[in-house]
This record gives structure tokens, C-alpha cells and sequence, in this order.
């Protein structure tokens, strides 16, 4: 369910992922005041779900290859509580991934702490775009629906320039 560009009223509330509750994929702790100054793309998804953004991934790499990371920013964050699969196994991949995507922020939450903080949608594929503010001016959880991609590209270029 996709909520309207520039509609959102939330503002983040401010969250650490540290030790048992999760962090970078490098082990260093996450802190949501990260997000403050620049236009984010935050993807929070259960393993489980990853397929639903396979759609997406296109547009991600655009965005990698032609937006100004100076006032933009990619984080995917893991929720490993979601799932069976063990999370070493998760982690090894992810940290692979890592690797060969530098522009991306790999993160890990081993306890659902933003299902409950945020209210996301748990078991589920979450992507929110965030402005300076912390604030959520996009929102969708679920299945992508034709022009949902669309809209979101949209957006997110409408707020930051090309390198």
C-alpha cells in the first residue's frame, strides 16, 4: 500500500542499533540521526521478501549511478527477526553485498526494533523515502503496483540533483 508523495506527516523517532539489537553490516553501531540531512531511500525488509524488491533494483542502481550522494542516501535495512534463515548466513551475504555496492548502507535489525519504533509493516517489504527532517514523504509496503516505481523515482529525483 503506497501512501501519497509529500503526504507524510511522521517524523522518525530517533533509534540506535547496537550489540544485541543490531548495526552496520561492519558491526559499527547505527544511529537514525544518520538520516538527518539528506533525502534517504530506506528499504526495512524480512529475508523472506527480498523477490518484492527485485522490481525495484533498476531504479536503485540509477539512482547510484546518477544522483548527488552528497544530498542523498541509500540504507537497506535487514530485519532479521523475520525469519527462519539463520542470520549468519544473512550476514555473510549481506557483507558480500556490501562489498560491491559502497554507495548502499547495509543494516542490520536483529530484534524487529523499527517494526515497533516506526510501526513498519513486520514479515513484510518496506521502502520509505525520508527528507532532511527524518520525516516520511513516501511510504509502501508490499508488492510493487504499476506507477508505484514510477512515482517514487519521481519524487526522489524531484529533491535531489544529478552528480
Amino acid at each position: 500500500m503506497a501512501e501519497s508523495p509529500d503526504q507524510g506527516t511522521q517524523i522518525l523517532q530517533h533509534i540506535i542499533l547496537e550489540r544485541d539489537n543490531g548495526s552496520y553490516a561492519n558491526g559499527k553501531r547505527w544511529d537514525s540521526s544518520i538520516l538527518q540531512g539528506k533525502i534517504t531511500l530506506l528499504v526495512y525488509f524480512d529475508p523472506d521478501e527480498r523477490d518484492k524488491g527485485k522490481i525495484f533494483m533498476p531504479t536503485l542502481e540509477a539512482f547510484e549511478e546518477d544522483l548527488d550522494f552528497s544530498q542523498f542516501q541509500t540504507i537497506l535495512i535487514v530485519n532479521l527477526k523475520a525469519t527462519l534463515i539463520p542470520g549468519f548466513l544473512i550476514k555473510t551475504v549481506i557483507k558480500g553485498q556490501a562489498k560491491d555496492h559502497t554507495k548502499r548502507n547495509y543494516v542490520f535489525d536483529n530484534n524487529s526494533v523499527l517494526v515497533k519504533s516506526w510501526k513498519l509493516t513486520d514479515n513484510e517489504y518496506n521502502t520509505l523515502v525520508i527528507d532532511e527532517v527524518s520525516r516520511v514523504i513516501y511510504s509502501h509496503s508490499g508488492e510493487w503496483e504499476d506507477g508505484e516505481i514510477l512515482i517514487l523515482n519521481s519524487l526522489i529525483r524531484s529533491h535531489v540533483r544529478r552528480n
